[in-house]
């Protein structure tokens, strides 16, 4: 019996449910904040402030897609790299990612300036007593966006080198600061401006401190090198990832701006706050699969099929275990925990697209590892291809649904397409390792 292969991998196996800790722990507090501060929030602000601040959180979260892939590209390509110990090739990765990064936030952020008129007078219902305000705000959230890129660009290096438990060291406190500053600010101003600029220090903060832990954790981190060769390399992986982030975010946060374009920002925040709820769940399936992309980047690397295969499955029953009793609670108690929380008006509103997301998120996080695994293999075009089909059936179920039957239609609609999704990206994974059975080595325990 190999002692030392079994101890090995039985490190292995603690390492990895070590690093899903750190990442569920990351992910949890930021969570735990949100739901103390969401209702003083929406009391602070007012309904339509806070339907204002939510399409915000989404502005920042659809533009800081603006890298190009490259934050993926950088967790995976790194990985390779050490995998195969090509420690040379790693500096010019990382600085010239990083350059290119920034120079994409600042372009996103005169989009923003740019778009700031028609998103605010044309594109969404914004009581006009709120439009200047608006405005302004907005101005002060776009230099956020080249900070939220760097931060991005940092996190997928660290990944790579698994250094989980230092990113949620950092992720912890500046997560929860991201709905805590702006209750901070209430005492002294409810004003919008006021509040973005506390989320702007946040993200300045979080910048900064990934920008130590890489110090810290990589060799040669110092010796700043940039290359045009290595471009395409990430540009590769990342042009598809592009397609992805553009798509992406347009399936999951479209559903806000056709509610605010065609109801009110009112239905917006009934809409909004019962899907921020429930969509905190996938928490847990983002932290396996964060785990999980640089180990299948890494096996891929080793042409290791089916210990990449071993991984896939018990994530897949870590996500169903973990995911299923609580979705099953939501959906019985779902308008008791709204009217708890937020009172009569949003249970009345929002009970049944609570449950209908509920249902949906239990889908969508089972898909979150197939995933994983397309893009750690260098697949990131068959994730792309996926949600461009999506994408062209979604838009019109989309207006149709929210036309006829307001928030409930859009929450329907939301998880019918993950569902979809779950069911193809899983079908693909399958395809893709018949394909390289030849490849394949011998299993261990994982």
């Amino acid at each position: 019996m190999d002692l030392t292969n079994s101890e090995s991998n039985k490190k292995s196996y603690r390492t990895f449910i070590h690093n899903i800790g750190w990442n569920l722990v990351g992910q949890v507090a930021p969570l735990i904040a949100a739901v103390v501060s969401i209702p003083l929030l929406i009391k602070g602000l007012g309904v339509d402030r806070f339907g204002i601040l939510t399409i915000a959180w989404m502005l920042i979260g659809y533009f800081s897609l603006f890298d190009l892939g490259i934050g993926r590209a950088l967790t995976q390509i790194i990985s390779e790299k050490l995998a195969i110990n090509d420690q040379a090739a790693i500096p010019p990765l990382m600085w010239t990612g990083l350059t290119v990064m920034f120079v994409l936030g600042l372009v996103a952020s005169l989009l923003i300036v740019g778009l700031s008129d028609w998103i605010i007078y044309s594109a969404l219902k914004i009581p006009v007593y709120l439009q200047a305000e608006t405005k302004r705000s907005l101005g002060m959230l776009a230099p956020s966006i080249p900070l939220v890129l760097i931060a991005t660009g940092l996190r997928g290096i660290l990944e790579a080198k698994h250094e989980f438990k230092s990113i949620n060291l950092v992720r912890v406190p500046l997560g929860v600061l991201m709905f805590v500053a702006p209750l901070c600010v209430l005492p002294f101003s409810n004003s919008l401006v006021a509040i973005f600029f506390s989320l702007l220090l946040v993200r300045a903060a979080t910048a900064i401190a990934f920008l130590y832990l890489c110090h810290r954790s990589m060799d040669n981190f110092t010796k700043i090198t940039l290359s045009k060769a290595v471009i395409p390399e990430l540009l590769k992986f990342g042009g598809w990832m592009t397609v992805s982030n553009i798509v992406s975010p347009i399936m999951v946060q479209m559903d806000r701006f056709v509610i605010g374009m065609m109801l009110s920002m009112a239905a917006v925040a009934y809409y909004a706050t019962p899907y921020e709820m429930v969509t905190k769940l996938l928490v847990i399936p983002a932290a396996i699969a964060g785990v999980c992309f640089p180990q299948f980047a890494k096996l891929n690397a080793q042409r290791n099929i089916k210990d990449a295969m071993a991984l896939y499955w018990k994530s897949c029953k870590y996500i169903f275990y973990l995911i299923f009793p609580a979705v099953v609670f939501l959906i019985l108690f779902a308008g008791w925990i709204l009217h708890l929380w937020l009172g009569g008006k949003f249970s009345e509103e929002s009970t049944r697209v609570f449950q209908i997301l509920a249902i949906g998120v239990l889908v969508n996080g089972l898909a979150a590892v197939p995933f994983a695994f397309l893009q750690g293999a260098g697949r990131s075009d068959v994730t792309a291809k996926v949600h461009v089909c999506e994408l062209l059936a979604y838009l019109p179920l989309l207006y149709f649904s929210v036309n006829k039957f307001g928030i409930i239609g859009a929450a329907l609609v939301w998880s019918l397409r993950v569902f979809c999704d779950g069911i193809i990206l899983h079908k693909m994974v399958n395809l893709i390792v018949s394909k390289n059975k030849d490849s394949v080595q011998s299993p261990s325990t994982l």
